[in-house]
């Protein structure tokens, strides 16, 4: 009993030291967690979040935003000497991780809010100043110059301003990412058209037969308009990339000296490598978002295509058609070891169907605006930033894995254009349209299966010489200009 009593005692102790031990081993991971994130936001952030809560701010604003703080205080030091010397280096570099994602975890706010983007401005001068003034307090512990969130991160500046210049800029940039996937897929396209230029299909209106093709036509004709979603993308581009940084409030610029602003443009287009450019009327660039509704609507422009390209190609890889082959991404079923689903296509469509929608509800939110000002902005970037992912996972797909491993069933083509009845409708200037209409219940009687067979039976119930049929249904007739 003794001994029971014992062995009893030393599991309960040997459990209680094992909590212990997963409980310190708890705390320092959290500890060590708390130490590797450290959180460089301040007050209005906190008080940001006990409204909107939590979610990432996009990388790509993040990086945009730093970008116009970097060129703004850049300017501040040329024209007004705002900090010292040995101060200004340390700000640099905490702009500079700002940029490059060192501080991602300190930007925790969504981009639905209220405010016209003021939440997100507060959030960036604090993690700025914050961060500076650490490090250079640990360099230099005994100086007392503090950088302010406001005073000075924000000097010459208002939201209304350096929010819509990031936003141009993120947007810009999303623009060149999509047009290169659509030269990508715009490449594809055209290098398809050469190689099945001789292979022949059946083209269909309305769903039904209407006259023969070559497969390389069709291809063609989907390369038509990406080649103009690639032109409008260069436009949209052009037209974009005037900001509105300098206008501060209301873009009367108040407070911000001209030698500033125009130190703050130049800075800024060193910085991002890109065509940016003041806005002659910074009244305007501040009240309205059309620019960006615009491109918005390329972006849906892009995305209808691309669902009309998708939907082509789910007709002719379905089990209806069989002329094309969606290659087997995955398995298709549980219980059916032979289905093959097109999931690819199905992807495409749905994300362009969704960047289609978005497209409309970004123009919405621009027409929002009301008097000097358009608030809907921060909504308006949360969907360009899903919109831009939507339509770069879809051109990727595009011109990548799905046009690598669509398979070609040429056989399936050539069997279904023979035995179509709308074949005859090639003979429409050598036979009346009487005559075609009447030899239509025969043909289908016949069973036609290749053009050879079709070739016999029109000789046989028609007048026409075999010479004359078989230049009807060579392939340069049957798919270019009547001669």
């Amino acid at each position: 009993m003794f001994l029971l009593r014992v062995k009893r005692y030393v599991y309960a102790l040997y459990a209680r030291l094992k909590n212990r031990y997963a409980a310190g081993r708890s705390l320092m991971r959290r500890r060590k967690l708390s130490e590797r994130t450290k959180l460089y936001y301040g007050e209005e952030t906190k008080k940001a979040l006990a409204v909107l809560g939590t979610a990432q701010t996009p990388r790509a604003l993040i990086r945009a935003y730093g970008e116009v703080k970097l060129a703004a205080l850049r300017a501040q030091q040329e024209t007004a000497r705002m900090y010292p010397a040995d101060y200004f280096p340390f700000l640099e570099q905490a702009v500079q991780n700002v940029i490059d994602g060192a501080y991602d975890e300190s930007f925790p706010l969504p981009l639905a809010q209220g405010g016209a983007g003021t939440s997100i401005h507060m959030n960036v001068c604090e993690v700025i100043a914050c961060a500076a003034n650490e490090t250079y307090a640990a360099a230099f512990p005994f100086a007392s110059f503090r950088a302010h969130p406001l005073d000075h991160i924000a000097r010459f500046q208002s939201t209304n301003d350096t929010f819509p210049t990031a936003v141009i800029i993120m947007v810009y940039r999303e623009l060149e990412e999509i047009e290169n996937g659509v030269v990508k897929l715009q490449e594809q396209l055209v290098k398809r058209e050469t190689e099945y230029e001789n292979v022949l299909i059946t083209g269909r209106t309305e769903l039904q037969d209407a006259l023969p093709m070559t497969l390389g036509q069709v291809f063609s004709a989907w390369s038509g308009p990406v080649e103009r979603d690639r032109w409008r993308f260069n436009k949209l581009r052009e037209r974009l990339r005037t900001i509105p940084l300098g206008g501060t409030a209301v873009g009367t610029g108040f407070s911000a000296p001209r030698e500033y602003v125009f130190a703050a443009e130049k800075e800024l287009r060193r910085i991002t490598k890109l065509p940016l450019s003041r806005s002659q009327n910074l009244c305007d660039q501040v009240a309205h978002t059309d620019s960006l509704a615009e491109c918005a609507y390329g972006m849906g422009l892009c995305a209808d295509n691309l669902c009309k390209f998708a939907g082509d190609l789910l007709l002719y890889t379905s089990s209806l058609c069989g002329e094309m082959k969606h290659g087997e991404v995955q398995y298709g079923s549980t219980i059916m070891p032979d289905k093959v689903n097109p999931v690819l296509l199905e992807l495409i469509r749905g994300k362009c169907l969704e960047c289609s929608a978005l497209a409309g509800l970004t123009g919405e939110y621009s027409r929002g605006g009301q008097l000097q000002l358009n608030a809907n902005l921060p909504f308006m970037a949360q969907e360009f930033v899903r919109m831009s992912e939507d339509l770069t996972t879809s051109l990727g797909i595009a011109s990548g894995k799905l046009t690598d491993m669509l398979q070609i069933n040429s056989g399936v083509m050539e069997a279904h254009l023979s035995s179509s009845a709308a074949l005859l409708n090639v003979f429409k200037d050598v036979l009346s349209y009487t005559e075609i209409k009447s030899l239509l219940p025969e043909i289908e009687k016949a069973r036609i299966a290749t053009k050879d067979s079709l070739a016999d039976f029109l000789e046989q119930h028609t007048a026409l010489e075999r010479n004359v049929i078989n230049e009807k249904l060579d392939i340069t007739n049957l798919t270019g200009y009547a001669k």
